[in-house]
């Protein structure tokens, strides 16, 4: 059967939801399902099946009775723009969400979510929004999807969802994997804040023979096509570099006027805006580099554990006291002044290295697998694109 293109706007019911007024204590508390945006990033592009706050019936009547019933596809409209998830039971939302309710009789609600799936870069490139890029209603609406028969959608589904699965199943390996270098730390060295374990506590200045910070004045003035790798902040992640996407700056810039940036074996390496805190050591294959925009300490070695301290950073627990260090407008940052003053415990540097042995072995795996993740979501990407081109899958 020949597919049909159809707008959105013909053959799906979409409205977004609303916000009862805060401070209104009888709006809130109640059994109503009320999703944000964070519910459908928690909710991973599945079903959204409980929310973070709840309303009450006449909270749902101060938003004129904005329900969406079991089924309909939701929608980010700000923030995460096209972040999409399934409502798996019937709830409200805010208005930053748009709930769609597509025929039943033309569309599958999970064709349309996967194929709102493959146009997020197409919503996200129409955004509009200055302080935030967002997307209404009419841009939705407008959208022309082609659409085969049922049968076949939901054949197209179930080819996606194998797919699915197999990605899905790599990366419970890598946050199982996480937990368990986790669980290491915790009974190691105990919680790092309350410090159970009574360890010598010291601050940034003590523990760091260096706290700087990497260009921050005009960097792209020294880009180059190819040279010295420039860490940007996109390339740290929890506990390894990331050497995708990297930039280059000019052999003669790194050795003279951003020279003093440059990178060491065993240095830590900070996300200062965005992800703050985020950390990574330099390893002895990258010796020599650049970087922009992060935070460089320079551990005492015979103090502290650079793969000690870097874990440290990126426990949750340690995030908590970076963000309540967290200084600046829309774009926060963490500052050199802020990690000078970051106390925290100091155990015995033989077990620190005992743990760096443990972590060196599992971030090894981490990497492999998370190449092999990154993989799989390139071919589940393409897959999508290929079955939503009209081309199909088998």
């Amino acid at each position: 059967m020949k597919a049909i293109s159809y707008k959105l706007i013909d053959i799906c019911e979409m409205h977004s939801g609303g916000t009862p007024r805060r401070g209104e204590s009888k709006y809130y508390g109640g059994d109503i399902l009320w999703a944000k945006i964070g519910d459908l990033e928690r909710a991973d592009d599945e079903f959204v099946i409980d929310t973070e706050e709840k309303i009450t019936m006449s909270g749902l009547e101060a938003i004129r009775n904005r329900m969406f019933p079991k089924n309909a596809v939701l929608l980010a409209m700000y923030g995460s723009v096209g972040k999409v998830a399934i409502a798996g039971r019937e709830l409200s939302t805010n208005q930053a969400i748009l709930g769609m309710i597509p025929n039943p009789d033309i569309l599958y609600y999970r064709f349309l979510a996967y194929w709102l799936n493959s146009k997020k870069n197409q919503l996200i490139h129409e955004a509009r929004g200055v302080a935030l890029q967002n997307i209404s209603k009419s841009i939705v609406a407008k959208q022309a999807i082609s659409l085969p028969s049922l049968d076949e959608q939901k054949h197209i589904v179930f080819i996606l969802d194998q797919a699915d699965a197999l990605r899905r199943k790599r990366k419970e390996a890598i946050r199982l994997l996480d937990e368990y270098v986790q669980s290491v730390f915790f009974e190691m060295f105990g919680d790092p804040v309350t410090n159970p374990k009574g360890w010598e506590v010291m601050a940034g200045r003590d523990y760091c023979k260096q706290i700087c910070v990497g260009v921050v004045i005009k960097p792209a003035s020294y880009y180059v096509e190819k040279g010295v790798i420039a860490l940007r902040s996109l390339n740290i992640k929890k506990n390894y570099i990331d050497l995708d996407n990297v930039v280059y700056f000019s052999e003669a810039a790194h050795k003279g006027a951003v020279s003093k940036s440059t990178l060491r074996s065993r240095d830590v390496v900070i996300v200062r805006t965005g992800v703050t805190g985020t950390a990574a050591v330099i390893p002895q294959e990258l010796d020599g580099i650049n970087c922009i925009d992060l935070i460089i300490a320079k551990p005492n070695t015979s103090i502290i554990n650079p793969y000690y301290l870097s874990y440290l950073f990126n426990s949750e627990r340690v995030k908590q006291l970076v963000s309540s260090k967290e200084v600046g407008g829309i774009q926060k940052h963490f500052n050199i002044g802020a990690i000078k003053k970051l106390a925290i415990p100091i155990p015995p540097l033989e077990l620190q290295n005992q743990f760096e042995r443990v972590h060196s072995a599992s971030l090894s795996t981490n990497i492999i697998m998370g190449r092999q993740d990154t993989k799989f979501d390139e071919l589940f990407n393409v897959l999508m694109q290929k079955a939503f081109a009209g081309v199909g899958v088998n």
